[in-house]
């Protein structure tokens, strides 16, 4: 068994244009505040852990990091702090990569109160898995404003 500390999200990536002005992104220590400002509800935001298309694994600055370690899970644990008195949505995305290629894409739609939101996700690792990457799609319900905090992640391979 092994764990890793990873900063949260340290990219963001939008597939369907280059609309920067959705959202800010702060960043302290292992916490990162993240504030949505979609312009219409057909607004596609990520905030992504890694960097580079989700389709292939990251650059080789962020590899080390990305590394899977041997074991047959992937334990993802962390939390997300959602300011104001709204539930957010999103679907927090894990993938798997060979040296190449995405090999799987797990799904998990999340629910988010206002407060602190413990996350803690289990994922099968696939064979021949060398590299990972996790992404949260925000879920576009209104068009005021969401501040989150993406907490400390540990990622634990068993």
């Amino acid at each position: 068994m092994s764990t890793k500390r990873i900063r949260p999200a340290i990219y963001h990536y939008y597939p369907r244009g280059t609309h920067k002005n959705h959202l800010t992104m702060r960043e302290e220590e292992f916490k990162t505040e993240v504030t949505f400002s979609p312009e219409a509800l057909t607004d596609s935001i990520y905030v992504q852990l890694f960097d580079l298309k989700f389709e292939i694994p990251p650059s080789k600055i962020f590899l080390a990091d990305a590394k899977m370690d041997e074991g047959e899970t992937m334990e993802v644990k962390t939390s997300v702090y959602v300011e104001g008195d709204r539930s957010v949505r999103f679907e927090l995305y894990v993938m798997q990569y060979s040296e190449e290629e995405r090999l799987s894409n797990k799904r998990f739609a999340l629910t988010l109160n206002p407060g602190n939101n413990p996350i803690e996700e289990v994922v099968k690792q696939m064979e021949g898995a060398t590299y990972f990457k996790m992404s949260y799609k925000y879920i576009v319900e209104t068009l005021e404003p969401t501040t989150v905090r993406f907490d400390d992640l540990y990622v634990t391979f068993r």
